[in-house]
């Protein structure tokens, strides 16, 4: 069995990157890949897991890119070291700590006094909005995350702020010229028709584009099979995986809709 999107405390999950390869050995994984958001800080210590428990590690990673249309991009096979994706990665890791700071101003001007210390004291490696939701529920704002985002940092929402990002062209490059194999993440989630997300697709082939995931447990049979048609249709891969955060999802588990 294999899961190729997974989260760890480098960014927005609960479990340590070697603790996501021991639950992935205990429930019978051969292969997983890390691929957190917008860093790769936690592959090298998964990679050394997966020695110690006979699971194979693929490095990769998550890139939310887009302007008007928010695209979550996976990469994999590339090193953490290279040059392209190392500037990649330190721009998104600055974009997030400014995007951090207004949500913080927004959150004062609406009388909710947090701060940035408590935000990166939860957060081991990027920063992300999870990790200020979080703290708002530690003060009492909101009972849980999920209406923490929903109030007050989700989209739209009373505290909202945009985060700078690349365009899904830049990110696809940037992948490939690391030699890496950039995968649409999720596109059941883009809210798109099938006829708009088709039109994507292409463009995104254009761009150099090479897999699609097809299988993850927010997709329906029906974009499932759209998805899958699409792949052969252009000859990209199929991918799939579970999008595992550990507790913040607690119905979501690993290998949840493969």
């Amino acid at each position: 069995m294999l899961d190729l999107h997974i989260h760890t405390t480098a960014s927005d999950g609960t479990y340590t990157p070697t603790q996501v390869v021991r639950m992935a050995k205990e429930k019978g994984f051969t292969l997983v890949a890390i691929t957190d958001h917008d860093t790769m800080d936690g592959v090298a210590e998964a990679m050394e897991a997966g020695k110690q428990y006979n699971v194979e590690v693929i490095p990769g990673v998550e890139i939310s890119s887009g302007v008007s249309l928010v695209v979550h991009m996976l990469g994999y096979g590339m090193s953490p070291q290279h040059p392209v994706i190392k500037a990649m990665l330190e721009d998104m890791r600055l974009a997030r700590v400014e995007r951090m700071y207004r949500i913080i101003d927004n959150l004062k001007a609406l009388g909710i006094p947090i701060t940035a210390q408590e935000v990166e004291a939860l957060a081991d490696g990027a920063i992300g909005r999870p990790h200020i939701a979080r703290v708002l529920v530690a003060h009492g704002v909101a009972p849980d995350v999920r209406t923490a985002f929903r109030e007050y940092i989700g989209l739209g929402a009373k505290a909202y702020a945009e985060r700078r990002k690349m365009t899904s062209e830049e990110v696809i490059g940037n992948i490939r010229a690391a030699g890496g194999v950039p995968v649409l993440a999720h596109g059941g989630l883009l809210r798109l028709t099938e006829v708009e997300l088709s039109a994507w697709i292409d463009a995104m082939c254009k761009a150099g584009l090479m897999g699609l995931e097809c299988y993850h447990n927010a997709h329906t049979p029906e974009i499932e099979r759209f998805l899958r048609r699409a792949a052969k249709e252009r000859g990209l891969l199929v991918t799939g995986g579970s999008d595992f955060h550990g507790e913040t999802r607690k119905d979501v588990d690993l290998g949840t809709g493969l």
